[in-house]
């Protein structure tokens, strides 16, 4: 989001007519440069309903209603934080004009110019579909193929690991209730920094090949991973272990260690796993959707990494890298994922940005800038 400088004089106004036609010239194109975009969110989609009817779910739009409010929140408090930030900018240089002229013509050229208003509609409106479809094909998983991977996934992690499971190797390390508590805090902040990139690219003026690039990645990943090989490696995740594989559970003194430290400090993965396996049982609830393999947490922040290294930021890397690695251990020292999980979301990470790479725009259009353009 470039930064304009206000002069103190020759600030005008568009004409609303002039304004609205660019809005709508705008998004009309912007249905051709998403075509991509849009065919993935479809199949999503269409993927969802098909599978929700065949094994006898309803299709909810709860959690997509309650994620599209809390980006329309974020996007609002942006905009509110942006215009306070030009005010305070306004007042310091000594402007002489009228500030809220200023301010709107701030809104109309940049802030609510009509490239970022059609670039962050389509962006939202195919995330929306695409949601609809995913949490659809998600909770349906368990009813179309039963969880028959916890086993394997359990031991594969074994062998991978010297025969020790991997939270037997990080407990000592981060077991405390002080630290299980940090990494939850930082687990939790995944979501966070997911709004963040997406706003981040999904509002940007300029529909740039990197910002096709991670939106087609992004929605890839979500549908390779857990729609697809989280469909054909079916799995609950060591937190549900107990529940799907007979015998002796290894993973209870892990469970055990979660929740005595969320009677010191609150770990929310403890009551989370409790509500999300009830909304199981029950076939509906306030969280839907049990599936392990892989982690579209560490897919995500994988992710994350790769489009930082793309934008040349060095300050992006350095926190992405680090902030990936955190999530894959909290992902299994709060027992929600094999640690092969997270190897898998990994590579899942580096295909979809590399086919994202093929299909994204060959043009080469402006980058975005040290703030998104």
């Amino acid at each position: 989001m470039s930064v304009t400088t206000l002069q103190p004089s020759g600030v005008s106004l568009i004409r609303f007519g002039d304004y609205g036609r660019d809005i709508a010239a705008a998004v009309r194109a912007g249905f051709t440069s998403h075509r991509v975009v849009y065919a993935i969110a479809t199949l999503a989609y269409v993927w969802g309903i098909i599978e929700c009817s065949l094994v006898g779910l309803p299709v909810n739009y709860g959690l997509v209603s309650l994620v599209s409010g809390t980006s329309l929140l974020f996007l609002g408090v942006l905009i509110g934080a942006w215009l306070a930030f030009d005010l305070v900018r306004l007042w310091r240089a000594g402007y002489d004009g009228r500030p809220s002229i200023a301010l709107l013509h701030r809104l109309q050229t940049d802030i609510l110019a009509p490239t970022r208003i059609a670039n962050a509609l389509h962006a939202f409106l195919a995330n929306g579909i695409f949601f609809v479809g995913f949490i659809a094909i998600k909770k349906s998983i368990p009813l179309a193929v039963p969880f028959s991977w916890d086993q394997t996934l359990m031991e594969t992690d074994k062998l991978i690991h010297g025969g020790t499971l991997p939270h037997d190797w990080l407990m000592p390390l981060v077991g405390s209730p002080a630290a299980l508590f940090f990494i939850n805090v930082s687990y939790n902040l995944w979501f966070v920094v997911l709004l963040f990139c997406f706003f981040w690219f999904g509002y940007a003026k300029t529909d740039s090949r990197l910002r096709q690039r991670y939106l087609i990645a992004y929605l890839s990943l979500w549908l390779l991973g857990t729609c697809v090989l989280g469909t054909v490696f079916s799995s609950a995740g060591p937190c549900f272990y107990g529940f799907t594989v007979a015998g002796v559970n290894p993973y209870a003194d892990l469970l055990a260690t979660l929740k005595a430290a969320n009677d010191i400090y609150p770990i929310w993965a403890v009551p989370t796993q409790e509500t999300l396996w009830q909304s199981h049982l029950a076939g509906h609830g306030e969280v839907e959707g049990v599936s392990a393999m892989p982690s579209l947490h560490v897919a995500t922040s994988v992710l994350f990494i790769l489009q930082a290294r793309a934008w040349g930021k060095r300050w992006a890397v350095w926190f992405t890298g680090p902030f990936a690695l955190l999530i894959l251990m909290g992902s299994v020292v709060l027992g929600w994922h094999y640690a092969v999980d997270g190897y898998a979301g990994a590579v899942i990470a580096l295909l979809c940005w590399w086919m994202a790479g093929k299909l994204a725009p060959a043009e080469e259009k402006a980058e975005l800038s040290s703030r998104p353009s």
